[in-house]
């Protein structure tokens, strides 16, 4: 009888080495283009449609400059606020936690007067959960408010104004039907007197509102 040489493998030995390689490897390849072992699997980002209405605006509003009785500088404005008590009509997303939006307008000067000439703004939206695509929104202008406490505030947009959304909750009409109305916490009078004041205006308070973006 023949034996096998001390540290040599028979053709059958060997072969079932090889098999059982081959069987390991098989077994710890990704199936049907699965992500690898260890991979991050990020959640799926979704276009949300229909629309969204949030009924609790709070937040600020800040002027680059400080706004003055007389001002000579040209100015950013900038409207930063938190959404929340949101929901949704013919979307897609059944749940909004919230969001938060940011939305910006220049004037040509930080004049007092010229808080009052309406101007184009453009923002952007972020929702909770993350998942759900940004928005995006543009409005030709904004209409100054008052509300039944003597708060003042915007609508936008401006009467008879145009709106427009893309991204997320831009409705059957990319966001024709989109609004917000913003409070902040002085009232007409008060305002006014900020505005004239030789300390400037740089911030003012957003403690009520409501926005839809359809």
């Amino acid at each position: 009888m023949r034996t096998s040489a001390p540290g040599r493998q028979t053709g059958r030995s060997l072969g079932a080495t090889v098999s059982i390689a081959v069987i390991t490897v098989l077994s710890l390849a990704p199936v049907g283009g699965s992500p690898a072992l260890g991979a991050t699997k990020h959640p799926k980002v979704v276009v949300a449609t229909g629309g969204v209405t949030c009924t609790k605006i709070t937040g600020s509003i800040t002027y680059h400059p400080a706004v003055r009785h007389v001002g000579t500088s040209s100015e950013t404005q900038v409207f930063s606020f938190k959404a929340s008590h949101c929901t949704t009509t013919r979307s897609n997303v059944k749940r909004v936690a919230g969001g938060s939006v940011t939305a910006v307008l220049h004037r040509p000067t930080n004049s007092c007067v010229d808080l009052l000439s309406s101007e184009p703004s453009a923002g952007t939206g972020q929702w909770t959960p993350k998942t759900i695509h940004s928005t995006s929104a543009t409005f030709s202008g904004y209409t100054p408010v008052t509300d039944s406490h003597g708060d003042a505030g915007f609508t936008l947009p401006n009467t008879g104004g145009t709106a427009r959304v893309k991204g997320s909750f831009a409705g059957a009409n990319h966001g024709a039907t989109s609004r917000a109305t913003i409070y902040i916490n002085m009232t007409t009078t008060q305002f006014v007197a900020a505005c004239k004041s030789a300390a400037d205006l740089s911030r003012q308070s957003i403690i009520s509102g409501v926005a839809t973006f359809s």
